[in-house]
């Protein structure tokens, strides 16, 4: 089922798939080229809390401490465990972004050559934490200026277990959510929500 957030997910990034108009600016970047801020569904910038590092890449997500991304996204996760963030990827070589790439069924030449400019992945997904469950919405890689590379663009809402994601992504799901949690039952005592 898309929700209507996952509507607007999907329409932020329309414009920067179309070839007519100029790649709009989706991620900022700060010291050492580290991903500093993406782009968010209601067109603001949302600083990214780095959630995992390896030695061949660094994963962040969108601030879910931040008072739009709670008001997205409180009610969905007391309700049902639900919610909807972006994922950002900062590779440290090809390699790890060749990999993930072809796992994720993107094996066609443009991905993969891609990954050889293009140092982020910027992802919009889905997460139905008590079904263990991840729809990945939108799914581009990002140039070192920031802009959505056009031919790597992916919108699908296919739902993947947690069993298929890759030992990386799992735990980086698995982090993100507990923060998420924490961060909204906060904002549930603050608003008096209630599930």
């Amino acid at each position: 089922m898309i929700r209507p957030l996952t509507l607007l997910a999907l329409t932020l990034f329309t414009t920067a798939a179309q070839a007519q108009q100029p790649p709009q600016q989706i991620l900022q970047t700060g010291a050492l080229n580290a991903p500093a801020a993406v782009l968010t569904p209601d067109s603001k910038w949302s600083n990214l809390i780095p959630i995992l590092s390896t030695s061949d890449v660094d994963l962040f997500i969108e601030d879910p401490s931040a008072e739009a991304w709670l008001a997205r996204n409180a009610q969905s996760f007391l309700d049902r465990g639900q919610y909807s963030l972006a994922l950002v990827s900062f590779y440290k070589s090809p390699h790890p972004c060749h990999e993930d790439q072809v796992r994720s069924g993107f094996s066609e030449a443009a991905h993969v050559t891609a990954c050889d400019t293009d140092r982020y992945a910027v992802r919009t997904i889905s997460v139905d934490a008590p079904q263990n469950s991840i729809t990945l919405l939108f799914s581009a890689l990002v140039s070192t200026s920031g802009t959505v590379d056009a031919s790597t663009v992916r919108r699908e809402t296919r739902t993947r277990g947690f069993a298929e994601l890759g030992p990386n992504a799992q735990k980086a799901i698995s982090e993100a959510t507990k923060l998420v949690g924490t961060q909204v039952h906060s904002y549930a005592i603050r608003n008096h929500l209630t599930p």
